[in-house]
């Protein structure tokens, strides 16, 4: 089995990019969530949403977060999610979240739980700015898996090899114990 990398780019890489006017590389928390549909990859989305919010006042951030991590329990069953990354850079605080469907995002916006926290969050202001917007998947294309025993390029979805035949780990597929 193909053991997958977890570690940042080389630091020629890095040097390189943060000499672009513009990029910045810094350390953050990155959070993830793999949901029902978690095995899943990118390809499977059909809607990506994405939120975004700073903060101002250390009681508000609490009772955010507080907040978010309720509805982060009922995103471990939401029907038709997929992941979630949310991180910060620097005062900006951004997730991105895959669904499968438009209408699968906009049932978790329309849960009861949500529309609450919504509610309280504008009454009590807890975030200094606060954006969402979703987008439909308008030109998805098919993950491949480059095969590493010779030249072919298979679509991940696929078990084996299109060219050699030689099994094909999918690391989503497979989860995050998988790699």
């Amino acid at each position: 089995m193909v053991e997958l990398l977890t570690q940042p780019p080389p630091p020629e890489a890095i040097a390189r990019m943060i000499a672009i006017d513009g990029v910045r590389v810094e350390p953050t928390v990155l959070a993830t969530q793999e949901g029902p549909e978690g095995h899943r990859g990118p390809e499977a989305a059909g809607a990506v949403l994405i939120l975004q919010a700073t903060f101002a006042d250390e009681a508000g951030a609490a009772r955010f977060w507080l907040a978010a991590a309720e509805l982060l329990e009922d995103l471990a069953s939401a029907p038709g999610f997929i992941r979630r990354f949310s991180f910060a850079d620097g005062p900006h605080h951004t997730l991105i979240a895959l669904w499968q469907t438009p209408a699968h995002a906009a049932a978790f916006f329309s849960t009861d739980r949500h529309q609450a926290a919504m509610r309280r969050m504008h009454r009590e202001r807890w975030q200094y700015s606060h954006f969402a917007g979703l987008w439909e998947a308008t030109t998805p294309h098919t993950r491949v898996i480059f095969c590493r025993q010779c030249e072919g390029v298979t679509p991940a979805a696929a078990t084996v090899c299109a060219s050699c035949g030689s099994e094909l780990f999918d690391p989503l597929a497979a989860g995050r114990e998988g790699g």
